[in-house]
């Protein structure tokens, strides 16, 4: 541990720097010091730089300790994948379940998020399907970057980073209550889009073709568990004490690991060929659809906190589902696969961006 007096000047100098990045603030040293442990309370623009990084750090340091840990075969394929059975199964939808249940009533704010959302999610498929038969793709690739300019990855990214973005602030459970709801019906809409666009990929309708994306749908352990938490708030029953603190303990683990599993899940994957596709792929969602939904979110007067819900989902890379369900519904993987790795790492240049904007 660093002594006291190297550890101030440590701090000093950090709070130097932040300021000379945001525009050559001056201060003494007791503002530094002050500034370098409560950033948001400092009154130079780098308090919002550094609150940006506190909010993101964990998240990205959480990934690349997943892909670390995968690359030096600390945990394997097998593991990997036991770990996100029990993440996607039993840790998430503990953590929904009770923020859910112990939610207060969602009001106009998600009906305004959702409006904005969805309606560049569609506008984002359609963008994504144009794109790809302008760089003359087969039609199963058309489809792969469609998904992939529209699926987010909400709940192993956009809920952490809320949940940061969050924490310590007044109404800050509320806010991340409002988001689980959100989450919810976003993910119900993007399977069901995704279910459409790979279907027309494919040129043909059978019950066959369209069963995988359904069963996906309606047997989603994230989207019952917000559903039955929604229910119970609905129904103002309150959490037995031990149940809740049940619930908080496993909901608890469900942040690290999920991020642990993204970075396992991404270690591996090669981008192949179609470069083009997912360039434009990455390009529609991460620029694209967050500028519009900036854009629309501004003129419907959303509210700070609910334009930065947008965003931030908005924001997100590529969600893995998406390979999963081009594999299903046989569209093109390599297009998906390496859409979610290229999101994956340029978003961590556009979530600075959508927190900024709606600082």
């Amino acid at each position: 541990m660093l002594e006291p007096k190297i550890w101030t000047i440590v701090q000093i100098f950090g709070s130097f720097a932040w300021s000379a990045a945001s525009g050559g603030a001056r201060m003494d040293a007791d503002e530094a010091c002050a500034c370098w442990r409560q950033p948001f309370q400092c009154g130079f623009a780098g308090k919002y730089c550094m609150g940006i990084f506190n909010i993101l750090s964990p998240v990205l340091l959480l990934v690349v300790l997943g892909i670390i840990l995968a690359r030096v075969r600390f945990s394997g394929p097998v593991f990997m994948g036991e770990l996100n059975r029990f993440t996607f199964y039993v840790a998430l939808p503990a953590s929904l379940f009770r923020t859910a249940a112990i939610s207060g009533d969602s009001g106009p704010e998600v009906a305004g998020i959702l409006g904005t959302v969805l309606s560049v999610t569609f506008l984002a498929a359609v963008a994504g399907w144009l794109a790809a038969v302008a760089l003359k793709l087969p039609t199963t690739s058309c489809a792969a970057v469609s998904q992939s300019s529209f699926r987010s990855n909400l709940a192993y990214i956009g809920l952490p980073v809320l949940a940061y973005a969050f924490e310590g602030l007044p109404d800050g459970k509320s806010h991340f209550a409002t988001a689980v709801v959100c989450m919810a019906v976003l993910t119900s809409s993007y399977n069901v889009l995704a279910i459409i666009v790979l279907q027309a990929g494919r040129h043909q309708l059978s019950w066959s073709a369209v069963k995988p994306g359904v069963r996906a749908l309606i047997t989603n352990p994230l989207l019952i568990s917000c559903a039955a938490g929604l229910i119970f708030n609905a129904l103002d029953w309150s959490l037995p004490l031990f149940l809740d603190r049940t619930l908080e303990t496993i909901g608890a683990a469900a942040v690290p690991m999920a991020l642990t599993c993204i970075g396992g899940s991404i270690a591996f994957i090669k981008l192949g060929k179609n470069i083009d596709g997912m360039a434009a792929a990455v390009a529609l969602k991460l620029v694209f659809v967050p500028a519009l939904v900036f854009a629309i979110g501004t003129l419907l007067g959303l509210a700070t906190v609910d334009l930065r819900i947008a965003m931030v989902f908005a924001s997100c890379p590529t969600a893995a589902a998406a390979f999963v369900m081009a594999r299903q519904m046989e569209a093109d993987e390599a297009v998906a696969s390496g859409s979610i790795v290229l999101s994956t790492i340029f978003s961590a240049f556009a979530l600075p961006v959508a927190l900024w904007l709606t600082r």
